[in-house]
């Protein structure tokens, strides 16, 4: 786990810049806005320790959510996880 959020009464995890809840419409809401701020901005710098926190961080003021935990993630799995979120979407 990397990052437990609340929203409200409901809680969502991301993890490897994938938003997990058991609400559907809040993990909807919080995967759309994640992946438009990577579109926007490149996501997390390049080699950043904890890439999901920055994320989290940098989308928590649009959406008003409070981070209860935080955790450093293991191994290169959430810093490899943003690489194909940076790719632009063409319309082929």
């Amino acid at each position: 786990m990397s990052v437990l959020v609340r929203i409200g009464r409901k809680k969502a995890i991301l993890c490897g810049g994938k938003w997990s809840s058991a609400d559907p419409r809040v993990e909807d809401q919080l995967q759309n806005s994640l992946d438009m701020w990577v579109q926007n901005t490149g996501g997390p710098p390049l080699g950043h320790r904890d890439p999901d926190q920055f994320a989290a961080d940098a989308i928590r003021s649009d959406l008003g959510y409070e981070v209860l935990i935080a955790s450093k993630p293991k191994g290169r799995t959430a810093q490899t996880a943003y690489f194909s979120k940076r790719q632009m979407a063409l319309p082929f």
